[in-house]
Order: structure tokens, then sequence, then C-alpha cells
């Protein structure tokens, strides 16, 4: 359909009814005592609709992207104008837009390569605009994508499938691997005077696979069924200036009563956290990739850039799985740093210790963990330890009690060198990997472990992708590249446009 300039004047005006309308909600307001809660609603409904014929109006004021029968691209091809204008769904906050434009290829039936009118208006590859994939992706953060399709359709009221959510959140995370290789590292004058960098893993539920016989899940053994979860390694590289402690403040900390009133210490705060997370996964060229090699290289890599010339300390915070340890030593085997056994690894198996003696959450117990843990932090581990294994045998522990003291016992001991708790504190280095617990909560938890969730590896693998960038406060800019790359690609000639003059609204 070409517009003609008496077409596009009618839409202009009947855009110009529907904002008035806004003028009349209000005087009928005042008449009726309408609540405002109701007047918001029309008002919000009204807004929609104004957009819609907006964009609706930009559009047709583009024509139908004729410019001739042949058209010549910069690199010196021709190419031919399709013999009839082509229907281009496009779903925008507002609803759906009509598109329909001449296309241009070398031979009917080819690869498009050239539409004027997708060009000027750099349309994505898709029909879910921009705006639209950023709020819908924003709420699947957060949210089931059923709940999130919901919560959408309940706002704009606009219903879209889950599955379009789902290849949605796919197609978006094969520009995260992009995005890290091209940040640059933050400005040196932002970061702070110490560098931290930590990892743990978490499991993820991951769907049996389709060609796995149905009778393998109801094999009657004890405890998790086998291959269904599969670990993700999380990582995450920060810099925070020194808060010097004493044993006896760390302590306090762990031990206080939430209710008591104390006065509060300014804490220093993280600053530009980055994470990464994976699963062993296949990317989008055929490659196997092994996500825990991946997440340390990526911090090695991290860790290079922003330190490289400022030469500040490096802290390891991790738990006592030793494959963590030995995948940094891979990555960084030559790279100065001290390494931090997490506090919050060692105090539940003093608490454990601390059953095998006393009641469980008695305030015995609780004496015996208090003091251990300022004698730990006091740098007396070796202590500790041997006063354990003498309480084992004064106390006459046997069987399972006896083993699991062994084991507890055998931790600390093999972990001791990273137990300088003491040194760190009067430094000012952090001893508990908060950050990275927390990550693992948000990151997998929060989001990939709630009741009856299971997923494939590869939309795992797109959502921890995407909520790291999520959650460390870089969505907006991650967007904003991934639009520019996607423009870049799908419309390499766009610039060639300004020598055209826009059909209609010329």
């Amino acid at each position: 359909m070409i517009m003609t300039q008496k077409n596009i004047a009618a839409k202009s005006e009947r855009l110009h009814e529907i904002v008035d309308e806004l003028l009349t909600i209000v005087s009928d307001a005042l008449q009726q005592q309408t609540p405002v809660h109701e007047v918001e609603e029309k008002a919000f409904r009204t807004l929609l609709r104004a957009g819609l014929a907006t964009i609706q109006l930009l559009v047709d004021c583009l024509g139908n992207g004729d410019v001739g029968e042949v058209y010549q691209l910069p690199d010196g091809r021709t190419v031919k104008r399709s013999p009839q204008p082509q229907a281009r769904p496009y779903l925008s906050i507002f609803g759906p837009i009509a598109i329909e434009c001449f296309v241009y290829a070398e031979r009917e039936g080819q690869k498009i390569e050239f539409s004027e009118v997708d060009a000027r208006l750099a349309l994505p590859e898709g029909k879910f605009s921009y705006l639209l994939q950023d709020w819908d992706q924003s709420f699947v953060m957060e949210q089931p994508f059923g709940k999130a399709s919901q919560a959408i359709e309940k706002i704009l009221g606009l219903r879209q499938h889950v599955d379009s959510l789902e290849r949605m959140n796919r197609a978006m995370s094969q520009q995260v691997e992009t995005f890290h290789a091209m940040q640059a590292p933050p400005p040196g004058e932002e970061e702070g005077a110490v560098f931290v960098q930590t990892a743990d893993g978490k499991g993820v539920p991951i769907r049996r696979s389709a060609d796995a016989s149905p009778i393998q899940d109801h094999r009657h053994q004890p405890g998790p069924k086998p291959d269904r979860k599969k670990m993700a390694t999380v990582g995450a590289v920060y810099s925070i200036d020194p808060l010097v402690r004493t044993p006896e403040d760390v302590v306090e900390s762990l031990f206080r009563d939430p209710e008591a009133e104390r006065p509060k210490r300014k804490r220093p705060r993280p600053c530009h956290k980055r994470m990464r997370a994976m699963l062993n996964h296949v990317n989008r060229d055929g490659d196997e990739i092994n996500g825990r090699a991946a997440v340390f290289g990526w911090i090695a890599g991290e860790m290079a850039e922003r330190n490289g010339s400022a030469d500040k300390p490096i802290v390891c915070i991790m738990d006592g799985e030793q494959a963590l340890w030995d995948a940094r030593d891979v990555f960084q085997e030559n790279v100065a740093m001290v390494d931090v056994l997490d506090l919050l690894h060692v105090t539940p198996r003093l608490w454990d210790a601390a059953a095998l003696f006393h009641a469980r959450d008695s305030d015995a117990a609780e004496a015996f963990v208090r003091e251990r843990v300022l004698r730990i932090l006091r740098g007396e581990v070796k202590a500790v330890v041997r006063g354990l294994r003498r309480m084992s045998t004064t106390r006459g522990l046997i069987g399972k009690k006896r083993t699991n003291l062994a084991k507890i016992c055998a931790y600390l001991e093999k972990n001791r060198h990273r137990m300088r708790y003491d040194e760190y504190l009067a430094k000012g280095y952090p001893i508990a990997s908060g950050v990275i617990e927390g990550a693992c909560r948000h990151v997998v938890k929060d989001r990939l472990e709630r009741t009856g969730m299971s997923w494939v590896r590869q939309g795992a693998q797109a959502m921890l992708e995407l909520r790291c960038i999520h959650l460390t406060d870089q969505w907006d800019a991650f967007v904003e590249f991934r639009v520019e790359c996607e423009t870049q690609r799908l419309y390499p000639y766009r610039d060639a446009l300004k020598s055209l003059s826009w059909t209609v609204a010329a």
C-alpha cells in the first residue's frame, strides 16, 4: 500500500484525537468523581494506543522502501527489487505494527541484501522490538518465563508464548562473551586498594536427555537421582578498601544479637564487581567449553587487566575444595596473592564439632564454637586442632562421632596455611566470601533451582550468563552494546541511506 500525503494527514489527525482523549479523561473524572486508580488505568491504556499510533505513523511516513527496480550497494553489487512489498512482523511495546515494504536481493528467492525501511528503522532480526526484549528479559532475570509472560501481558496487554521468551533469552546471551571481551577495565581511581577474586561451585538441575530411557528415572536409589545436577562454576572479581578489625570484632559480628542496638560502622563496599558463571557446555561455534576452566581463565584475564600496573595486593578467597585451588593455579601459578580459606566454611565445621560434645543449638555448644572461632582468628589453628583431638580421646568418642571429628580436624589442618586470619585482619583483608556465596545464591539458586525447575544445558548457560550481567548493574550497557552489534551486522549499508530521501516524509 502506497501512503499518500492524505493518508498520512488522516493518521496524524487520529493521533491528535487519541491524545485529546487524555483531557477528556480528566474532565470526566472531575465531573463524575472517578477514583484516581481508575483514571490511572484509563490514562495508561490511552497512552498505549497513542504510542501504537505514533510508531505506525512513523512507519507509514517511510513509505514502502521502493528505491527503484535495481539498487547498487556500496560494495558495487547490484540487487533487484522484489515483485511485491513483503510483510515484516514487528511487535512493539504498544502492540503489533503493520510494515510492508520492498526488499532487494541479487535474485528472487535469495537472501535479502537490502531493505530501506528495515535499515532506516534499524529493526531487530526477529519480530520483537529491542525495547520489548529488554523489558521481557529484565522480568525473566527474576521470574520464571511463564510468570514473566503473564506480567507483561497484564501491563501491556501483549501475549507472548513462553517458548518465545526462552528463544529470546538464548539469542541475547550470544553476545555476552563479546561484551566481556570488549569491556575496558574500570578507571584506576575508582578501584579500591585491595583486589579480591573468588569462585565456587553450585549445582544446576539439568533435564533428562531426550534419548534417555524413562525407566531410569524410577530406579530406587537413596539420595538425589544421578546426573540430575551439573556443577556451574561462579567467579567474581572486585576491589575494596581495607577494613582493619580485631578477632574480637569478627566474633562479635558473627554471634551478635540481631535485636541489639550497636553503633554502625561504615564498611567499605566492593567496587566494580564483575561475575561470570558457566557450566560445561557447547558454544555457538560448536566447541566444547569447560565451564570451570573458562571462569578461572576469565578471572585471570580480568585481574591482569585491572591490576596490571597498579600492583595492589590480591586476595583469593575460596572454600577448601582442592579442585578450585588447582584450577586457579593453572591460570595464575606465578601471580602473587594471599590465599584465604573462607571463614564461613570454617564455622559450620566447628558447629558440627560442638554437636559431638553438646546438644546442638545449646548455650554450651555456642560457647564451644565462640571460643574456638576466636582462637582460630588469633592464629591458633594448630592448637585448636590439637585440642579437638585431645577431647576426642578424653571424652571417649567412638564410631561415627570419632570419624566425623577426625574429618573436621583433617580439614582444618590441611587448610591451615590459608587460615592466617590474624595477619589478614591486621591488614584489613576480607576473610569471608560473602560476595560469591551471595552470587551462588542469587545467580543460581534464586532463579535456576526453584521448586520443580529443570533446564536443558544451553538454556541454563544462557540464563547464567545474563544473570551475572543483570546482578552487577551492567544490564543497560549490555543491552545497548547488543543492539549496536546487531544493527551493524544486519545493516552494514545503513549509512548509505543518508543519500536517499524519505519517500513520503520528504
